[in-house]
């Protein structure tokens, strides 16, 4: 009942957003692909137009939380995880205000020590949703939307065999999140505030619900080279079983994405970023990440 009071809160504060906004009388201007590198961007499509945006994921995990230690320590000698994924995402826009998203994770990870190697491969969780464009100002070059998420198991979680790892969740995500951006100069000045349910998984754990919350900064320093710096904050509460709370299983993390963007064409450019771990509460964790995608729009 919590959990459906938090959401409805978030409806209720974005629908009072859209009624107490100014409104837009301008005609939609044209929002050819600028950042985010990493992440959701806050801007829609004009009607009719599509990206195609893939990238190749690197992560090598070094930590794991030891619960008998209540902190994070390195992992056994002889064990490694490192974790692929390419994840073509494609957007569309349905109107000038309202963009189709669909993220398909293609996922490749191996865990081993001396005794066992476990390999996950294959299709991960789809991911869509729905980004709408509620307020755009354009004069002072400031727009807010509003994005109604979720995520569906179709990533293997169940029935594992004892050399594989699950490569989804199992679960079934809603989320909403409210996301404003404003340009300043050669300044892309963006926050997002990200709520997500989740339902059980597999096991009959009730997954805790997810917050998320992110700051950035890019500077077009060129018509085609742009930087980005994203500061990330990522909580989820903790786990329920047969309704007894898992003790410790809450996780927290928080990251600083640096990224690079180059135009090779006018809609054609490829970007990289690096998420640098700066604290993690979590089941493994990596210092940091490497992240490589090319980005077209049709």
């Amino acid at each position: 009942m919590k959990k459906l009071k938090i959401v409805f809160t978030l409806i209720l504060l974005i629908a009072a957003t859209t009624v107490f906004a100014q409104s837009d009388t301008t005609h939609h201007k044209k929002l050819y692909p600028r950042p985010p590198i990493y992440g959701i961007p806050a801007k829609t499509l004009p009607q009719g137009h599509l990206i195609y945006r893939s990238y190749f994921t690197y992560s090598n995990y070094t930590m794991m939380y030891n619960s008998s230690q209540g902190q994070m320590t390195q992992l056994p000698s002889g064990m490694t995880l490192r974790s692929y994924s390419y994840t073509p995402k494609l957007r569309y826009g349905l109107t000038n205000q309202l963009t189709l998203i669909a993220n398909f994770p293609l996922i490749d990870k191996v865990m081993s020590n001396s005794t066992i190697t476990k390999i996950g491969k294959g299709l991960g969780d789809i991911k869509t949703a729905l980004l709408y464009r509620f307020y755009f100002n354009k004069q002072k070059k400031f727009l807010v939307s509003a994005l109604l998420y979720s995520k569906w198991p179709t990533g293997k979680a169940k029935n594992l065999a004892r050399d594989e790892l699950p490569i989804g969740t199992g679960s079934y995500d809603a989320g909403l999140a409210i996301m404003p951006e404003k340009e300043i100069g050669k300044w892309d000045m963006r926050f997002s505030a990200f709520y997500i349910y989740r339902s059980k998984n597999p096991s009959g754990i009730d997954l805790g619900d997810v917050k998320l919350f992110s700051m950035s900064a890019a500077y077009d320093w060129s018509r085609d080279f742009i930087t980005e710096a994203t500061i990330l904050y990522k909580t989820a509460s903790d786990n329920v079983k047969n309704g007894q709370t898992l003790v410790g299983s809450y996780s927290r993390i928080s990251q600083l994405v640096l990224g690079a963007q180059y135009r090779i064409t006018r809609t054609f450019l490829v970007q990289a970023a690096m998420p640098i771990t700066l604290y993690a509460k979590a089941p493994f964790s990596s210092k940091y990440d490497l992240w490589l995608g090319i980005y077209y729009l049709w």
